[in-house]
């Protein structure tokens, strides 16, 4: 049996590809995300934070958050009902045309995604803290660069 045989993409081998390093780079960082989000006195998913967010930055039509996130509107509609039983999210009817319902963050939501935030910006902080300003300033662009060719990839669906 070869190390190839048993490396995987949660446990990359020391003869990973870069793109199985990537792979299992991401599924990492997600899941120290979903648990950090979750031991939060307001607890989140990843989705829910990202509604937050894009609500806040004024994406308030479910129409908006549905191209965003690439998700169908049924999948969408749920997960906006459960923040607005949660207490995180109202809804009424948009000042433009009685048919579409524009969201908004309430004052429990305003707080949930800022303490997210303020935990995620600390994890970050963390992540890269042992990184020389040479690595970072390398690392960024690549990234960057991978991180749009996969949205392009998800834009083109």
């Amino acid at each position: 049996m070869s190390a190839r045989d048993t490396a995987t993409f949660d446990e990359p081998g020391p003869d990973a590809t870069l793109g199985e390093v990537l792979l299992a780079l991401g599924g990492r960082l997600t899941r120290l995300q979903t648990e950090l989000l979750a031991g939060l006195d307001q607890p989140l998913t990843i989705r829910q934070y990202r509604i937050l967010s894009r609500v806040g930055a004024g994406h308030t039509s479910l129409t908006a958050l549905c191209k965003l996130a690439h998700r169908n509107p049924s999948t969408m509609s749920e997960s906006v009902d459960k923040l607005v039983n949660q207490g995180l999210l109202s809804r009424r009817p948009s000042a433009t045309s009685r048919r579409t319902m524009q969201l908004d963050l309430t004052a429990r939501g305003v707080d949930a995604r800022d303490a997210a935030r303020r935990a995620l910006d600390k994890f970050t902080a963390e992540l890269t803290a042992g990184l020389t300003p040479e690595v970072r300033d390398q690392l960024l662009p690549t990234l960057s660069q991978l991180y749009h060719g996969v949205q392009g990839n998800l834009d083109d669906r």
